[in-house]
């Protein structure tokens, strides 16, 4: 991807950091420094303290000239969540991502910095001043100056926020860019997990049973992650669970995990078979009598102030204590432990909990510093021996986002919580916030979901857009088929659309879980684009729920070329022409939702795809000039095809015969329905 971004200068000079002649910050102390971004894009803001310590806080000073901003910071030591304010008293501590709006529209990024073993993020205070914290949560690790902070500005977000992404990387020396990772080959196969479906008590009959269920249903998933509850463990006396073995736990899994493996395999078809474990083994590390042949350092978690700030119970969290596999022999743990799921049929892991090592690393060179070196083993033992197929998760913590290498795919957000009715609406509105931001570095994962669960439909036209995999967590025998069939194609592939899904500019600054504002979240297909729309409220009293307004059209989804669109609406089912410029409105309910195909015209003609799939568009294939006048269009599957034609069609031929089709010139609605699997080609003649 080009970065066709044009900066907005931005200087710091006689104590004010300006955008172009715009104070954002004013009165700067001494001790606050500008240092040259190598590629031009911003500035690096370098903090200089009296005296060396572990936990550097400085003012940088108060917060001007903003219209609004959101944000992401770190609630509790794993996950981020969005915030939008408009005062600098309202940014919350543990800030590791800023964009603010300015008069007139521009934006501009905050973005604290790795310096070496240190993790910066920023604060407000109570003054509308901004703090920087540069924290080692290591009282031996010292620094009494950091460079901490990249500052750039632009006019459009996402071009800013591609191009201090490029700085970010150039300038720390460390990480990777998105664009540069390629995606595990699992990406685009329909999947199932099975952690809302036993949680920790799955075992290899479960399995059967839950695979047999998919069967069953005619939508068998190809990949498969099994969740937490397989792996051998002790409680330690001081209340953590920890690691005793690489092997299954023998009373769920008595014939071994290659049983599991080849069972789902063989007798079920699946592709892909991940399993899950966490950064350090198990929730409390590993245990050291059971794994003699490495360095154990048994460690009580003290996470930073920070994090204890936003989450009191942080240092609680799965038993105080935790084994943690010393820094110089993790590599070689991470080999063995990965060769031997190798040596079961295992094809790839979801590892856990990983922001949790900032908590339990000292004495050991600092946060950073053991971060990357647990990263680049687990990456490492998992490209070597899965060719790369990780997902991380419980991971938001600027240590690990600014230090993946290898692996892209990235769980975006907490998790699906079934049983929690106001988490839903919020879920959709943080992946999609967190989504700005965590995509220059990830490839964001909005998690699994339920099929059959009331707010399913709601995550469902949220995970067709959001451009990641798209697995549920269903018990066996509980499955909405239907809703299913949205999603997944006959071959058990997924409609995925290509690039990550962000919010519209018109809600970017807004908190669309609390304000009348509808969530909207761009993608782009391989033609054309797809919007979803979303509204996120929760009330639990019916009298209080509302409905919320909005409108929608092609220049919502950014990049999208062209004057002349037609668009779909799925649930309305309804398809109009449409000029770039032009809005179509949308109410919806709350927990309610739309999504809209955005199509270019050309001749006269618009193929919208697979009508009967959330994100249509995804379907199609090719779209060329056919021989003799008219289009071709290929598409992945049979099913009900949807296109807007200026005038009726002469004919249509499916896979070179000709083929019925119902023509609406009311609406220049054309339709062609075909059965059976399959790809399918289809001439539309006018």
């Amino acid at each position: 991807m080009s970065c066709r971004f044009t900066p907005i200068p931005v200087t710091l000079a006689d104590g004010a950091l300006r955008v172009g002649d715009r104070a954002v910050l004013s009165t700067v102390p001494a001790g606050v420094s500008a240092v040259c971004d190598p590629f031009g894009h911003g500035v690096v803001v370098r903090v200089e303290a009296e005296a060396a310590t572990h936990h550097l806080r400085q003012e940088l000073g108060r917060l001007a000239g903003v219209r609004r901003f959101t944000c992401c910071y770190r609630y509790d030591p794993w996950w981020v969540a969005p915030r939008c304010g408009r005062k600098g008293r309202e940014i919350p501590v543990e800030t590791q991502y800023l964009l603010a709006e300015l008069p007139g529209g521009a934006c501009v990024v905050l973005l604290p910095l790795l310096d070496g073993p240190f993790r910066c993020a920023i604060e407000g205070t109570a003054k509308d001043a901004l703090a920087l914290v540069a924290d080692s949560n290591d009282p031996g690790v010292v620094t009494q100056a950091v460079n901490g902070l990249f500052v750039a500005a632009g006019d459009n977000p996402y071009e800013l926020m591609h191009a201090a992404a490029q700085s970010l990387v150039a300038f720390m020396g460390r990480g990777r860019l998105r664009e540069d990772k390629p995606l595990p080959d699992f990406i685009n196969d329909f999947g199932w997990c099975t952690w809302d479906a036993f949680y920790g008590e799955v075992n290899h009959d479960k399995v059967r049973a839950g695979l047999q269920s998919f069967a069953d249903a005619g939508v068998p998933p190809r990949m498969m992650i099994l969740d937490d509850g397989w792996l051998s463990h002790r409680t330690a006396p001081t209340g953590e669970n920890r690691l005793t073995a690489f092997a299954a736990d023998p009373r769920k899994f008595p014939q071994g995990l290659a049983a599991t493996v080849t069972m789902a395999k063989a007798e079920f078809g699946l592709r892909r078979f991940l399993v899950w474990h966490t950064l350090q083994g198990y929730w409390g590390g590993v245990d050291a009598a059971a794994f003699p042949e490495y360095t154990v350092v048994n460690n009580v978690r003290e996470f930073s102030p920070g994090v204890v700030h936003n989450c009191a119970q942080a240092n609680a969290a799965f038993g105080r204590g935790a084994g943690l596999v010393h820094p110089r022999d993790v590599h070689r743990f991470f080999q063995d432990f990965h060769r031997h799921l190798r040596s079961q049929g295992v094809d790839g892991v979801k590892v856990d909990n990983q922001s949790t090592l900032e908590g339990v690393a000292r004495g050991l060179g600092g946060r950073a510093a053991v971060m990357q070196a647990y990263h680049e083993a687990v990456e490492g033992a998992a490209q070597t021996h899965f060719l790369g197929r990780l997902i991380n998760c419980m991971s938001h913590a600027t240590d690990v986002i600014y230090q993946t290498l290898n692996s892209t795919l990235t769980r975006s957000y907490t998790d699906f919580w079934p049983r929690d009715p106001k988490s839903h609406g919020l879920h959709q509105y943080a992946n999609a916030q967190n989504s700005l931001w965590l995509s220059e570095f990830i490839h964001p994962d909005w998690d699994m979901f339920q099929s059959d669960h009331p707010m399913a439909p709601l995550h469902a036209a949220a995970r067709a857009v959001s451009g990641g995999p798209v697995y549920v967590s269903d018990k066996p025998g509980v499955h909405n088929v239907e809703l299913l069939r949205k999603l997944v194609l006959s071959d058990g592939t997924i409609l995925r659309a290509r690039g990550c899904g962000r919010p519209t500019r018109d809600c970017l600054f807004h908190d669309t879980t609390k304000e009348d504002v509808l969530l909207k979240v761009f993608n782009r297909n391989g033609f054309g684009g797809v919007i979803g729309v979303f509204q996120t409220q929760y009330h639990e009293a019916e009298a209080e729920r509302k409905v919320v307004s909005g409108t929608v059209g092609p220049a919502d989804v950014e990049g999208l070329e062209g004057e002349a669109f037609a668009v779909y609406a799925h649930n309305a089912g309804a398809l109009a022409p449409c000029r770039r410029g032009q809005r179509l409105a949308v109410s919806l309910r709350e927990g309610g939702f739309e999504v809209f195909t955005v199509m270019p015209v050309r001749q006269g003609f618009a193929p919208i795809g697979l009508a009967d799939k959330f994100n249509s568009g995804a379907a199609i294939t090719e779209w060329i000039p056919a021989e003799g006048g008219g289009w071709q269009v290929g598409l992945r599957d049979g099913g009900r095809f949807v296109a807007w034609c200026e005038r009726a069609p002469a004919k249509v031929l499916a896979d070179g015969r000709p083929h019925g089709f119902a023509y609406d010139a009311e609406t220049g609605a054309l339709s062609v329905s075909m059965d059976g699997h399959g790809p399918w080609s289809l001439v539309v003649v006018l």
